[in-house]
Order: C-alpha cells, then structure tokens, then sequence
C-alpha cells in the first residue's frame, strides 16, 4: 500500500499569447498550497476507484492506464479517493490527483521511473499535471507542460480562497479570450524576484491573470462575489480560469466578516503556500 498527498496550487501569473497547433501559449507561474487530496493505492487486478466523483473515464483512470501501457505491467491498482479540493475551481484538483496517481504506482510497483518520465507522462494528460510531479513553485511554459522550476525562499503566507457555487468552463475562458500583444515581462521578473527574495509586497504587487476578466464577463456569480469583496477594500486575485479567487492580506476576523457577507453556499476556506 502506497498514501499519496495530492496538493492544490495557485496561479500568480497567468500570461496566455497567441495559439499555436490549437493551444495558447503561455507562461503561467503557479504555486503549491496547502490543501490536499489523499490517495492510497493498493495492488490489484484492475483499476478501480473509490469515492470516485467522476466514475468512469476520468483522469486518474487515464493516469493509472497510461502508467501500466508505458511500463507493460501487468496489472491494476485500487484506488482510494478522499477529495478535498473542489471541483472545477481552478486550483487543478484533477491534474493532481493524476500526478499523486503516477507517482504512487511508481513506488507501488517499484519501477524506479525519474522524475522527467513521470513529468512526460503528466503531459500526456494535461499541461498541469508536470507541475505537480516536480511539485515546486515554477514558471510553466509553452501549452504549460514545460516546467522551470522557480527559487524560492518565500516565507509561508495565509491565502484565503473564496469560490462561488457555480462552475466556470475552462474551454469557454479561452475561447473568449483576446490575446492583445501585451508582454508582461517585467511583471513576471518581479514575481521570480519576489519568491527569491522573499519579498511578498512586491509579489503581490505583480500578481496578474490574462484570463480574469473573461472569467468574470462569463460568471455572474464570481463577478459578484468579486464586486463585493473588492468593495470592501480588498485586492481580489482569480486563479486559473476561474472561478476560484483569493486574497493574500486578511485576518481570521476579515474571514468572518467576509462569510457574513457572501452568499452562504460560497466556499471559503484559509490555507497557506507550501
């Protein structure tokens, strides 16, 4: 039996330039954070998952097939879930649990796969997936699946996630999307300074997503939660393509006031940077 701790991350910089070969490119920095999906993975004759959310042909299924076809094992495994991170959020829930999934059978099975295989086996299941083989802040390049890992000697900070009750669909941000030439260059060189220098001002002055305001045209209810929150004073990052957002300076009574505030089936939850 082999327990694998499958975390969240955030994005602090999302730049998404022009298509090519029908993917966005861009350089994307992303940041592990402390919430966790749990898998423990056991021997078995085929690939089974309990508490499943997606039963059938999700990306686990496909991590664990992908494994067996690359390494001509014979065999399964039993998978079980303990879910933690919401679906559909733009924290990667899924991309992890894929990458928990290929690191778990590689100690499982003992088959001494490196890091750079496993990391090219993530990226045949999604441009997220390599990140969380490496599992280190970085700066992920070209669809995303190219990972540069990032020095980092950041102190760890609290963030505070804030996600509506609604979804938000991946493919229509990006479809939506305008890409308008701008570089952002001298944003994301700060933000690779900040995390080396452990300057989180400056980190949070830099912080930006090429997609947020496609994110919010296209979710009424993360504009408004968004709207509210920015009202009362404070800055409002999104992750990803939404509709996850959060907040890097506040306080436990900030957290209350907040809930009290937003439509109670809003999800908000304090975690911090690994």
């Amino acid at each position: 039996m082999v327990e694998e701790k499958a975390c969240a991350k955030i994005n602090i910089a999302l730049e998404v330039m022009d298509t090519v070969d029908g993917y966005h490119k861009v350089n994307n920095i992303m940041i592990p954070i402390h919430i966790f999906d749990y898998l423990t993975l056991t021997k078995a004759d085929s690939i089974e998952i309990k508490n499943d959310p997606f039963p059938g042909e999700n990306i686990i299924t496909k991590a664990a097939k992908l494994f067996f076809d690359y390494t001509k094992i014979n065999g399964g495994v039993y998978i079980e879930l303990e879910k933690n991170i919401p679906h559909a959020a733009g924290l990667a829930g899924g991309s992890t649990d894929a990458a928990a999934t290929l690191k778990g059978l590689n100690k499982l099975y003992n088959t001494n796969l490196t890091k750079d295989e496993l990391k090219e086996l993530g990226g045949k299941l999604g441009s997220d997936v390599p990140f969380f083989i490496e599992g280190k802040p970085a700066l992920c390049t070209n669809r995303g699946e190219i990972i540069n890992p990032l020095e980092s000697n950041l102190d760890k900070f609290p963030i505070l996630l804030i996600k509506p009750n609604t979804g938000l669909s991946t493919a229509a941000v990006y479809k939506n999307y305008v890409y308008n030439n701008e570089s952002k260059k001298d944003k994301l060189d700060n933000l690779i300074k900040a995390l080396a220098n452990n300057d989180l001002k400056l980190l949070k002055d830099n912080i930006f997503n090429d997609l947020g305001a496609v994110a919010l045209s296209l979710n009424s209810d993360m504009k408004a939660i968004y709207d509210k929150i920015s009202a009362l004073g404070y800055k409002v990052y999104i992750s990803g393509s939404g509709p996850t957002m959060y907040i890097l300076e506040f306080d436990v009574e900030d957290m209350i006031l907040l809930k009290n505030k937003l439509p109670k089936e809003t999800f908000v939850m304090i975690c911090h940077s690994i």
